[in-house]
């Protein structure tokens, strides 16, 4: 079925062996004068227009710069930002450089920020100035040689600066009863203008850094096979390292464009969550910046008037998470506002599973305002590049999440006779094609397992991703996605803007492992929904001496997790239990303890709570 199918339009592209930054060159070296980016990080304000030919001139002078302070090819400096405009000058310039970009969560907790650094052998780290107390001691510790802060107004225009500090002036003003004059507001510019001061000569702002850059010097051009370091699903010690090239990158970017010829230079893509995962890093930003689509960049989106960034910049395209499409049908401002999204003709649900029922009515409320399309669902993973799998309009099942892109295939196995299924039989799905991972960084182990290669009578070799996730194909030729057969869980924080998927056996051996004497023996961690975080983690304990009041306990637990997960990563109910449920291979009962907590036919014989304590504070 897939094969029949004929390429829906023929892109333009240049060759995807080039690397990441001379192919964005060549798709827009004769459209300089086009904006690349909108960064908004004030909603009402003007934003700041960035052209390709800034973008450009930003990217060679930060190339500079970090060649400078002693960047070569093959170094790997981790990159720690939200959705700032630095964060993707960052990532183009280290690939200009042959360097590799270690791109982490902006929230990484400090035994994530010690374990990536350490793990990468950065001696350069960057990294968002808000968060300077969570790290520096690590930064002092590691003996880490640059650290580059940046803020969300850096690259904010002077005038818009003005602007808002003028605004925050007069509302301070207002609440003092004082009155205005010149010498006060220039005294008041001056006193939140004042530079940051740090303990010694490693930090630097990224205006200080960028500066470095200004002087002449020569960057010789490299053909980066590498473009990233990403980490997939889990935290610390589990989460894995993916190497990504730019042969990779550029695939994506052709194999979407051909699916989505809709798209034209000029569209307007409302970037909702930070470059960190592969997904956002390739499919986001690279995609739209190699087509010439208009990326509006928000370092944090504010999801209770998601509407106005809508009204403001009239959106073309959104690639979020299910998460993204909850937050504009719970905004009331865009029906009171009757907001027009006749604009949109791509919005992505991604990352996750959207119900058959919630996908209609996410469908229903598009319409309603006027959207021709639906909503794209699709399936993926960081070792395949990101995206694999996309419903389009011709292959738009409920209920599946489409068919592979152009050059990827899937084929669903049995795992225990290692042979292909047919139509609608379950099975492990595995994945192949060009934007396929390097290699699990520093974990051949790893890589050796997931990669499985094949060979045809003819001698060629395919190799094939496993997944570790149960699918089928249906008649129509489209994949239905059934579960995980890994224990992951994807929580949202739409109050910082981020995405995290955590591991719910990493989560256990925390539980576990951080308890002298074996006061904690055994525990299960489960999935439960949230209204704010979409998913939660809920934990199921034993607990080796029974106190009259598990509270304390409780707290203890959440203060140990506290060290090591970042807020939302941690269990908001613990349920203390006399013990957990095995299976007959004397193995955990994950499956019978996700049931008992979804109220799915089973008694309290086989699970007997002895209290239930929830966090006050996560």
């Amino acid at each position: 079925i897939w094969l029949k199918r004929s390429k829906k339009a023929s892109i333009k592209l240049p060759d995807s062996n080039l690397n990441v930054y001379d192919y964005i060159y060549e798709c827009n070296k004769n459209h300089l004068d086009d904006v690349a980016f909108d960064y908004d990080p004030l909603i009402d304000y003007d934003s700041t227009k960035i052209t390709y030919r800034k973008l450009f001139k930003m990217i060679d002078t930060a190339a500079k710069a970090y060649k400078s302070i002693g960047v070569k090819e093959g170094d790997i400096v981790t990159v720690c930002l939200p959705s700032f405009i630095e964060n993707i000058v960052t990532f183009y310039a280290l690939n200009k450089l042959g360097a590799i970009p270690n791109q982490i969560h902006p929230l990484a907790s400090k035994d994530e920020v010690k374990f990536y650094l350490e793990e990468a052998e950065s001696k350069i780290f960057v990294s968002y100035a808000g968060n300077y107390d969570n790290f520096k001691d690590v930064v002092e510790k590691l003996n880490i040689e640059h650290v580059i802060m940046v803020g969300p107004t850096d690259t904010v225009s002077l005038r818009i600066k003005l602007a808002f500090l003028y605004d925050k002036y007069k509302e301070e003003l207002q609440q003092s009863n004082q009155s205005f004059s010149i010498h006060s507001i220039k005294d008041y510019i001056k006193k939140v203008s004042k530079k940051e001061e740090y303990p010694n000569n490693r930090y630097m702002s990224f205006n200080d850094f960028m500066k470095l850059g200004k002087k002449n010097i020569y960057v010789p051009k490299i053909n980066s096979h590498t473009a990233s370091l990403t980490h997939t699903s889990g935290t610390t010690g589990k989460s894995k390292g993916v190497l990504s090239s730019s042969f990779g990158f550029n695939e994506m970017v052709r194999q979407i464009a051909e699916e989505t010829p809709v798209l034209e230079r000029g569209d307007k893509e409302l970037l909702v969550l930070p470059p960190y995962p592969l997904y956002v890093l390739c499919n986001n930003v690279h995609m739209c910046l190699a087509r010439g689509i208009n990326i509006v960049v928000v370092p944090k989106v504010d999801y209770q008037n998601i509407h106005k960034y809508f009204v403001k910049h009239k959106i073309t395209a959104v690639q979020g998470i299910p998460s993204t499409v909850i937050a504009m049908m719970n905004d009331k401002g865009f029906d009171e506002e009757n907001v027009d999204l006749s604009s949109i003709k791509f919005i992505v649900a991604g990352g996750g599973a959207l119900a058959s029922e919630s996908l209609k009515k996410a469908n229903d409320f598009l319409h309603k305002h006027n959207c021709k399309y639906n909503i794209t669902v699709g399936y993926g993973m960081s070792e395949m590049g990101s995206c694999a799998v996309c419903t389009f309009d011709e292959n738009d099942e409920i209920g599946t999440v489409g068919r592979p892109l152009n050059d990827t295939n899937v084929k669903i196995v049995n795992t225990e006779t290692m042979k292909e299924v047919g139509y609608n039989t379950p099975g492990e799905i595995w994945l192949s094609g060009p934007c396929r991972m390097i290699e699990y960084y520093k974990n051949k182990e790893a890589t050796d397992k997931i990669f499985v290669k094949e060979y045809d009578d003819k001698g060629n070799k395919t190799i094939w991703v496993r997944t570790g996730d149960i699918g089928m194909i249906t008649p129509t030729g489209n994949l239905k996605y059934i579960g995980r057969d890994k224990r992951i869980t994807m929580i949202v924080d739409i109050k910082t803007n981020t995405v995290s998927k955590v591991s719910n056996d990493y989560v256990e051996d925390i539980l576990i492992g951080k308890y002298p004497s074996g006061s904690i023996p055994n525990c299960v961690v489960v999935s439960v929904p949230s209204e704010t975080t979409l998913n939660a983690l809920k934990a199921y304990v034993v607990v080796k001496d029974s106190p009259a009041n598990y509270s304390e306990i409780v707290e203890e637990m959440n203060k140990k997790c506290e060290k090591v997960l970042r807020n939302n990563s941690r269990p908001i109910e613990y349920i203390i239990v006399d013990k957990i449920p095995e299976t007959k291979a004397g193995k955990k009962d994950f499956k019978l303890v996700q049931e008992f907590e979804n109220n799915t036919n089973v008694t309290n014989e086989k699970i007997k709570v002895k209290a239930r304590v929830k966090v006050k504070d996560n």
